[in-house]
């Protein structure tokens, strides 16, 4: 299977490290735009063929399936000329910049059932999350009475901070929320199985002007460089309209209350998500930055923290395990899991998708067009528009 990643910024690159450890892969081709990233990258995992254009790379007849891995108001457009290409296509998330384009490329996805179709949402495929929605599914849990948590993050937290998802034109017109909220929502929906249907939101943007300059995700600085850094042509920092962090209160389709915050701005947070969820019997919850331990809580019984071990998992979480009981896995063995699942399910179409598919990908459009509704008019209650997958 010859893979061809599109977009070498932050995430590119780490698709290319996980295909290359998924049996019967290989990256065969790589596209960017900035000339000089393009042969690094391609040095430096040895891709034998490069692209300036994403849409030659699509091109290529050598090139079975597709990542998209570039800003997200170029994923529409390269999504569906992949599919009309007949390539098999990996979406970074967002899966489109607005809801109309997210459901036209469902559309295509629902219409080509020999072609796989999913998006990156890799949190889903940590072996303790998967363990997570075992247990919950089992109503080890009981019913659930709420579900809370945050994804928070410090790489913005500078007027000095700039990356392209600052642009509205760029990423969109929510940055925190579709940005890392929209993880956050989809990894809650997959563990609980309950689906957000009312919510209610306030976003704020703390950093109203930032100085215009081109980084990676996450390429922090270690103090704020003198003087705020450079000015844009008109010797002005930029005005700024995406949202630096975000406020939610919801409620699903089975009545459970929920709440979520979302920043990009909260100093020492580098990558923290974290959710829990309280039932009647139990409570459960697990977090990002430390992905092996999961959290049980009793008011009958001494708490417990769950570790990564065979012995204590469930059949779905000792899938995505391939190393011992304290040898860590984490971020790049998510990535590496889903695209192994994709790639499975390439191979044997009559398999069942268990990745996240373009249905997920319009699903938290959906979920983003409700927040920013609700934002614009004051935090109002709204119903989630659209069907769950």
């Amino acid at each position: 299977m010859r893979v061809g990643v599109c977009g070498l910024g932050f995430i590119g690159p780490a698709h290319v490290e996980a295909l290359g450890r998924v049996a019967g892969v290989e990256v065969a081709a790589v596209s960017s735009h900035r000339v000089g990233r393009l042969r690094e990258v391609a040095r430096r995992y040895r891709i034998p063929r490069v692209h300036t254009s994403h849409e030659a790379l699509i091109n290529d007849p050598e090139i079975d399936a597709v990542h998209i891995c570039t800003g997200n108001r170029e994923h529409f457009a390269l999504a569906r000329r992949a599919m009309e290409a007949g390539k098999h296509v990996v979406c970074e998330k967002p899966l489109a910049a607005t809801l109309e384009e997210g459901r036209t490329l469902a559309g295509l996805a629902a219409r080509a059932p020999g072609r796989v179709h999913a998006v990156n949402y890799q949190y889903r495929h940590y072996p303790m999350v998967a363990e997570a929605r075992t247990r919950v599914r089992a109503g080890e849990l009981g019913p659930l009475y709420l579900i809370h948590g945050r994804y928070v993050q410090d790489w913005l937290l500078w007027p000095a901070d700039y990356n392209w998802r600052v642009d509205p034109a760029r990423s969109g017109p929510s940055r925190a929320f579709a940005d890392i909220g929209s993880h956050w929502c989809d990894l809650v929906e997959h563990v609980t199985g309950e689906h957000i249907v009312r919510l209610s939101a306030r976003l704020r943007t703390v950093i109203p002007h930032r100085v215009p300059r081109e980084a990676g995700a996450f390429e922090g600085t270690v103090a704020p460089p003198a003087g705020a850094g450079r000015m844009d042509d008109a010797g002005r920092s930029v005005a700024v309209s995406t949202e630096d962090l975000a406020l939610v209160h919801f409620e699903t389709d089975r009545g459970t209350a929920g709440s979520l915050v979302v920043s990009q701005v909260s100093a020492g947070h580098k990558n923290d998500l974290r959710f829990e969820l309280n039932g009647a019997r139990a409570s459960l919850a697990w977090a990002q930055e430390t992905p092996e331990r999961l959290w049980l809580g009793r008011r009958d019984a001494p708490n417990a923290a769950l570790t990564k071990e065979a012995a204590q998992l469930g059949a779905e979480a000792a899938a995505l395990t391939h190393y011992p009981a304290g040898h860590p896995e984490g971020y790049p063995d998510a990535l590496k899991n889903l695209f192994a699942a994709v790639y499975d399910r390439v191979r044997d179409p009559s398999r069942s998708p268990s990745y996240p598919t373009f249905a997920d990908g319009l699903r938290s459009l959906e979920l983003v067009a409700a927040v920013l509704a609700s934002a614009g008019e004051g935090g109002r209650w709204v119903e989630v528009a659209g069907n769950v997958p």
